[in-house]
């Protein structure tokens, strides 16, 4: 086997390729006295290098890193979807502001440190508007935001594409982009916010390969970072009425490692045509590749603001569970009285929705959820019975008072 060339030898070979860049490269390795391999082989090196395991049998794993404990995982896209004006991008600018000062989030403390909110959507006094809330909820000041690290961004009105795909398919980064990626390796954001997916990517959203490499440069966001990327997005009309609430391929759920919903909450939720409570939305928090999944939180809108609904105490509970009772109890006993049989399974003569649209539950703001629990404790109770009646053939069970 022919031994490798030396440094001379080297030099030999570089000069007689006549390549500017070549050249360059030559000058350096002569003055530093830089072996040919080093100055060749890593543009060759492979990227398959297998993960070192020989030291954990030694090392405890790693915790999961979360910038928002147990929501938000670190150096990861989470993707926060819901219909136009749910109220997404004021939830993660005031998410975006809680970083920079150090303030809760939906009963959670996200940690301190700087963030950026990009907004493809609304112009800066939008922005102004919304954080005016923000401020007074925390009771801090526009210059503490900034001192925080808070940034705002708006390009709305103006080209916001991040990628877009090529006729082979292949996601490619824009200018615009790599201006966002040197931003955030000088600036270090904890949080990255972006509103919204629509005015980001120019690829398409049905295209699993597509989507999965847009994510994939929002991730590299994150890990340049050491933070974490929010990316709003919008459900199609399926996502809706299916509740997943995404649009596009299921690659928007696949590839992202945690995901947000935000929908409306109607004030008869168990009832056909239950009109919505403009004042209420829920948060469904439906994917938590590192931690719990299926929470759920209430939030409504108070002072500029969708915030936690306040937890009733057992007592206050234990109170509106009895009202709920005596008005389930009442209602029966009227419809009893009038010979109009209810039953405890849903169909048409479903009693909690038969009795959610009477006079009595509308005046105590009483929905066919609660009735249905209500009906729930009072048969346990043992106050009303269910009685099968009709041939076994054709039978049907109805309420009873007991």
């Amino acid at each position: 086997m022919p031994e490798p060339p030396d440094d001379r030898d080297a030099n030999d070979l570089l000069r007689s390729a006549g390549s500017d860049g070549l050249r360059e490269m030559l000058d350096r390795a002569e003055r530093k006295v830089i072996p040919l391999r080093d100055v060749v082989e890593p543009a060759q090196q492979s990227r398959l290098r297998p993960v070192s395991m020989v030291r954990w049998d030694h090392v405890a794993p790693p915790e999961p890193e979360w910038t928002v404990f147990q929501r938000v995982p670190r150096r990861q896209t989470t993707l926060f979807s819901g219909e136009g004006a749910m109220g997404k991008s004021t939830l993660l600018l005031q998410l975006c502001a809680a970083h920079a000062v150090a303030k809760d989030w939906l009963h959670t403390m996200p940690e301190p440190g700087p963030s950026i909110f990009l907004d493809a959507e609304d112009d800066q006094d939008v922005m102004h508007r919304r954080l005016a809330a923000v401020t007074k909820h925390y009771s801090v000041s526009f210059v503490d935001l900034a001192n925080g690290g808070l940034q705002l961004i708006s390009l709305v009105g103006q080209d916001a594409i991040l990628a877009g795909s090529s006729r082979s398919g292949k996601v490619q980064p824009t200018e615009l982009y790599n201006e966002l990626l040197a931003l955030v390796g000088d600036v270090k954001p904890v949080m990255i916010g972006l509103a919204s997916a629509a005015n980001f990517f120019a690829g398409n959203e049905n295209d699993r390969a597509e989507v999965q490499q847009f994510i994939g440069l929002c991730t590299r966001l994150a890990i340049v970072a050491n933070g974490s990327v929010v990316l709003v997005s919008h459900p199609s009309n399926t996502g809706i009425a299916t509740g997943t609430g995404v649009s596009g391929s299921t690659q928007w759920h696949n590839a992202v490692r945690a995901r947000f919903f935000l929908h409306g909450v109607k004030k008869q939720s168990d009832s056909e045509g239950g009109e919505p409570d403009n004042d209420l939305r829920e948060i469904e928090f439906m994917k938590n590749n590192y931690g719990p999944r299926a929470e759920r939180l209430t939030l409504r809108w108070q002072d500029g603001l969708f915030l936690p609904e306040r937890r009733r105490s057992l007592l206050q509970q234990a109170a509106q569970d009895s009202r709920d009772d005596e008005v389930f109890f009442a209602l029966l006993s009227r419809f009893v009285a009038q010979n109009r049989a209810v039953s405890p399974n849903r169909g048409p003569t479903y009693a909690p929705t038969q009795f959610a649209g009477e006079k009595e539950a509308r005046a105590a703001y009483v929905n066919a959820a609660r009735l249905k629990n209500a009906m729930d404790r009072l048969i346990e109770a043992g106050r009303i019975e269910i009685e099968v009646v009709g041939p076994k053939s054709k039978s049907r069970s109805r309420l009873v008072l007991k």
